[in-house]
């Protein structure tokens, strides 16, 4: 979800190796040599940023295998997150929006997800931290999502304050960190995220903030006591679940989703008059060393003129150069980023150590990955995703385990329609969708069997249906296809094109859609993107990526 008013990983494939078969759980039922499975998903992570995250680069990544070019097919929370619990791009499972009629309220069939699956395999699920958009905002409370046996979601917007939030027990009861008054304040004005609004979304805005919040400027947001940090408390709750999994005779699927990266939302909003400085909060036993990391400013940081001029009129028309105040603001925000994903590094190794001495590591698979990457500063945008660039597309996706080559990297594109049934494949269980993506445990064991076909990429409505949002209005609907070198996208409305040569041009600074010299490539990606831009189930893996 994007803050108000934007609410504003080279590596060689080794050889194959000989890799040991999975270890039957010892202790467990469930069925045949089924693992443990854990998940830990950030939130708007470029996959960049794993530089800054030595435990997961030494206890996951040197222990299983690393896919340097996993996309998001749509680079936004809520159907990033639909497609992880589906296997389905989002013209499939219909989530195509953060809020209103879409987010989790909006989802179609909401039991039949890969939880659920897991269940019938003969799993205990969890999940620990932030949901789909939208959670609790209807009423205010917490419902558990069918398919899990252990329920701590935080409710929305209150997910995003990392301070003061509120977390659903089962859906039967709730605890508050922080300030309980200000988080469910918090709660209360996610409502305009999930209902009809009969006005403009700027004065509907405004109008909720000084209902909830009273009338600006506004001078408090909340306690920010340390022992309260989001990454932290929901961090110790789900060690403190794992720990308890020791005493179950059946295999767990336990998922942590920690709100780091993302903006802190609305206590940061200029439509709050909001808190001024670094968004997100470091860690306060990060706060100093967070400042010493330095904003990356690769070639199409603050692009110049003459290669911004290709780029679609959403772009060109909305987003100035940035000025010595915005960069300065970038490099707070990318101090407060990283020192939040330092914070999610130590509990990474505390996950490995809980494993270790409740004797569930050496059954346990471990996937590390985001929902979505994070723009800041490329091609001129001031922190955002939706966008169809390589910097919003492209996540962290690592598997450690028993039978996963260990320090293994693979090249080449895979996408988040494979991570549901990759895990379907670990827990030998059956999926309850047709599924769009495949299991990438063949890949992982010989980078050979790596799928060859074209990959969709979406965005089939804007991030803001209205236009009277004063921001943001870059975030256009668009549609695409990517292969491993090349990728192609078109805006809805605007009918803008872009198209890039992937491997001479990674940072994506020379659009060549109107270059004469590439139209047969631009017939081939246009042809390619008709198959997968509707395509379902089987129909989706057999566009051949050349």
């Amino acid at each position: 979800m994007h803050k108000f008013p934007i609410l504003a990983l080279v590596a060689l494939a080794c050889s194959a190796i000989a890799v040991a078969p999975a270890e039957a759980r010892k202790v467990g039922a469930g069925k045949g040599n089924q693992p443990n499975i854990v998940v830990i998903m950030t939130d708007d992570q470029a996959a960049a940023d794993l530089v800054n995250m030595p435990n997961v680069k030494k206890l996951l990544a040197d222990r299983g295998t690393s896919f340097s070019d996993a996309v998001d097919s749509f680079p936004l929370c809520c159907p990033a997150r639909a497609t992880f619990i589906t296997g389905q791009y989002a013209h499939n499972h219909g989530v195509v929006g953060n809020f209103y009629p879409h987010g989790w309220y909006g989802m179609k069939d909401r039991g039949n997800i890969l939880p659920t699956w897991l269940q019938k395999s003969g799993y205990r699920t969890g999940m620990v931290g932030k949901w789909l958009n939208g959670y609790g905002a209807l009423t205010g409370k917490g419902e558990k999502p069918k398919g899990f046996d252990i329920w701590r979601g935080l409710l929305d917007v209150s997910a995003y304050d990392y301070f003061n939030f509120v977390m659903s027990i089962d859906g039967k009861g709730e605890k508050t960190w922080g300030d309980s008054v200000f988080a469910h304040k918090l709660v209360q004005f996610a409502n305009i995220q999930v209902v009809d609004k009969p006005e403009p979304v700027v004065l509907a805005v405004i109008k909720k903030l000084q209902e909830v919040f009273g009338p600006a400027p506004y001078t408090y947001f909340g306690s920010q006591n340390t022992k309260d940090y989001t990454v932290d408390v929901t961090g110790n709750v789900f060690t403190d679940l794992l720990d308890k999994e020791k005493s179950q005779t059946k295999p767990f699927f336990m998922w942590w989703s920690p709100a780091a990266a993302h903006r802190e939302d609305v206590a940061t909003s200029p439509a709050l008059l909001g808190r001024k400085g670094v968004d997100p909060r470091p860690a306060p036993r990060y706060e100093a060393k967070s400042k010493s990391y330095t904003l990356p400013r690769p070639p199409n940081f603050n692009q110049s003129d003459a290669s911004f001029a290709k780029l679609p009129a959403n772009m060109t028309s909305n987003l100035p150069t940035l000025d010595d105040k915005a960069i300065a603001q970038l490099q707070l925000d990318y101090e407060g980023r990283t020192g939040s994903l330092l914070a999610v590094d130590d509990h990474v190794a505390k996950i490995v150590k809980k494993l270790k001495d409740t004797g569930q590591y050496d059954n346990t698979t471990i996937i590390f990955t985001s929902d979505n990457g994070w723009m800041q500063g490329q091609h001129r945008v001031p922190g955002d995703k939706f966008l169809p660039y390589e910097e919003s597309l492209r996540v962290p996706f690592i598997i450690a385990g028993p039978g996963v080559p260990k320090g293994r990297k693979i090249k080449g594109q895979v996408t988040n329609v494979d991570f549901a049934p990759t895990i379907l494949d670990l827990a030998n269980a059956k999926p309850g969708r047709a599924m769009d993506g495949v299991s990438l445990l063949a890949t992982a064991n010989n980078p050979k069997k790596r799928p060859d076909r074209a990959i969709s990429i979406e965005a089939p409505e804007p991030l803001f249906t209205s236009p009277s949002m004063p921001t943001n209005k870059w975030d256009q609907a668009y549609k695409g296809v990517r292969t491993d070198d090349w990728k192609y996208v078109v805006y809805k409305v605007s009918g803008g094109e872009e198209l890039y040569n992937l491997k001479a041009d990674p940072y994506e600074i020379n659009n060549l859609a109107a270059d004469p010299a590439y139209a047969a490539i631009k017939a081939k990606m246009i042809a390619k993107l008709a198959k997968v831009n509707a395509c379902a189930g089987a129909a989706c893996r057999s566009v051949p990526a050349n």
